[in-house]
C-alpha cells in the first residue's frame, strides 16, 4: 500500500491566462476578480468607488486608473463638443497611447458619448471630430 495520501485538486478555469509549470516544485497563483468581493471591502468607506462600463473601454488609452477617474470628472462636465474637445487634446498630450491620428477616429469618439451627460446638442461624432481638430490646431506648442 501507498503510505502517501493522494489529493485530487480541480481548477476551472474561465477566461483569462494561466502558466502551467509541470516541473516547478511550487508555484503561487493570485486570483483576482469575480462576482463576489470580500466582506471587509463593503466595511471601508474610503475605498474608491468602481468604475462605471462605459468608462473601462478608456482604460486601455489611460495608463493609471486615478488619471482616468480625473478625466471622467472632467468629460462629464462637459456641457458642448468645444468643451470636450479641450478635455480629449488634454488627455493626448499626457497619455501616450492617445496618438493625433486615433483621438479623431470615430470608435474612440463614440467611447465618450454615453459619458457626457449635460450634452444638450452638437453630439454627433462628426461634430466633436472637428471640435478636437480645432483644439488640437489652437494648443500651445511645447517648444523645443
Amino acid at each position: 500500500m501507498d503510505s502517501e495520501p493522494h489529493f485530487s485538486i480541480v481548477f476551472n478555469i474561465y477566461g483569462g491566462s494561466n502558466q502551467i509549470l509541470p516541473n516547478a516544485t511550487s508555484a503561487t497563483q493570485n486570483y483576482y476578480g469575480g462576482e463576489a468581493e470580500p466582506e471587509e471591502s463593503h466595511e471601508n468607506k474610503n475605498e474608491e468607488p468602481v468604475l462605471p462600463p462605459e468608462a473601462t473601454r478608456l482604460i486601455s488609452y489611460i495608463n493609471k486608473v486615478e488619471d482616468l477617474r480625473v478625466y471622467l470628472v472632467q468629460i462629464a462636465e462637459c456641457t458642448c463638443a468645444v468643451e470636450l474637445a479641450r478635455v480629449i487634446v488634454n488627455m493626448a498630450e499626457r497619455e501616450p497611447k492617445i496618438t493625433p491620428e486615433e483621438m479623431v477616429k470615430e470608435r474612440f469618439i463614440s467611447l465618450f458619448l454615453p459619458l457626457t451627460p449635460l450634452f444638450v446638442s452638437g453630439k454627433s461624432v462628426s461634430n466633436i471630430r472637428a471640435r478636437i481638430n480645432n483644439a488640437w490646431d489652437r494648443r500651445p506648442r511645447k517648444r523645443l
